[in-house]
């Protein structure tokens, strides 16, 4: 992946298909398959497998739910909906410049005026955004 173009977030799309977006930093990548094979598919291509990520995260951050996963020294995802939500986001902690509250929802600023808004209380992504950080440090020792 070119260090010019970051991952910032994954999403699912529900329509007659679903599909998931994979939004970088210059442009938009659109997987035609569910979130889990998305990302499955991401950490393979990094030589990487899921479980053993969200397990060694387990591990490492000693939390049980919404689990960061470390793909790279420039992403470590994390999910900001339960799993079995229809719509799901992984945010990627290392792109983050901001967050803010907005009422229930939660606004992500990344690099390059990127936003985007999210039905999750601004608590809850700072946390997880925390979190994931703490991975990154850990990880990265």
């Amino acid at each position: 992946m070119n260090h010019l173009t970051k991952l910032l977030y994954f999403k699912t799309v529900i329509g007659p298909e679903l599909f998931t977006i994979c939004q970088y930093t210059t442009h938009q990548f659109i997987y035609p398959t569910s979130i889990n094979q998305t990302l499955k598919y991401i950490l393979e291509v990094n030589q990487l497998s899921l479980p053993i990520q969200t397990k060694q995260a387990k591990e490492v951050l000693k939390i049980r739910k919404h689990i960061p996963i470390s793909i790279n020294q420039q992403a470590i995802i994390f999910p900001i909906k339960p799993k079995r939500s229809p719509i799901q986001y992984y945010i990627n902690a290392l792109t983050i410049i901001g967050i803010k509250s907005k009422e229930t929802q939660t606004i992500i600023y990344f690099e390059n005026a990127t936003f985007i808004t999210v039905d999750v209380p601004y608590i809850f992504v700072h946390k997880k955004w925390q979190e994931s950080l703490t991975l990154s440090r850990l990880l990265n020792k």
